[in-house]
């Protein structure tokens, strides 16, 4: 009988998210946690039981209002991540409005100076 031919080893394909990353993405959809890989205001491996009152923003186009990405953020975790992405410079007003930019996708838009100053 003739050797049979050898095929090519691939990598398997991967099993899925990880626990943490199950875990993460139920408590973004209970509106515990936001898109910030940094969130310091949903539950931690230190207080799971952490109490969340405070809410979430999208980050705006301006005028029209249309939402830059589906990123939704603590207005705490975005004023940080943004004042970490300037490395030290002034943000950016614009009137009422604060120019960020997404964390996750670094879509550029605006957020409601209330929201930056709630977050400062």
């Amino acid at each position: 009988r003739p050797p049979r031919e050898r095929k090519k080893w691939t990598l398997p394909a991967a099993p899925g998210p990880t626990l943490r990353q199950r875990v993460e993405r139920k408590e973004r959809e209970a509106n515990l946690r936001c898109h910030d890989m940094s969130c310091g205001v949903g539950p931690s491996d230190e207080e799971p039981d952490a109490v969340v009152n405070e809410s979430q923003i999208h980050i705006t186009r301006g005028v029209d209002g249309g939402n830059v990405c589906s990123h939704t953020f603590h207005p705490s975790c975005l004023v940080t991540s943004q004042r970490v992405a300037l490395k030290g410079l002034e943000e950016s007003v614009n009137g009422e409005c604060v120019e960020v930019s997404c964390p996750v996708c670094r879509a550029d838009g605006l957020i409601p100076k209330v929201d930056w100053d709630a977050g400062a």
